[in-house]
């Protein structure tokens, strides 16, 4: 009986040691895991903040493009308006340069 004990025990033993080696191996791996997902969140943080800033600046760009058109439609019309103002422009029927 004692040797079946014995037998028994380290049979227990080495089940035990085995468990506790995959147990220490698997949170290795989940520790692993959790470290690449952070990391991969941070770059994917990271990438969605630069889109931004670039669509923002491309916003801001073609909002300037729309005012420098805007502005330069409102002088092409003040100076048409001008020239059609003045008699140098225009002459009237009888005016002579």
């Amino acid at each position: 009986m004692y040797p079946l004990a014995v037998i028994v025990f380290a049979a227990l033993a080495v089940a035990a040691a085995l468990a506790w080696w995959r147990l220490r191996a698997l949170q290795r791996v989940i520790r692993l895991e959790r470290a690449t997902v952070r990391l991969t969140e941070a770059a994917h943080h990271r990438d969605v903040e630069a889109f931004q800033r670039r669509i923002q600046a491309a916003i801001a760009e073609h909002r300037a493009t729309e005012l420098r058109e805007q502005l330069l439609v409102e002088a092409e019309r003040i100076v048409t308006a001008e020239y059609a103002r003045t008699t140098r422009h225009n002459p009237r029927k009888g005016d002579a340069p």
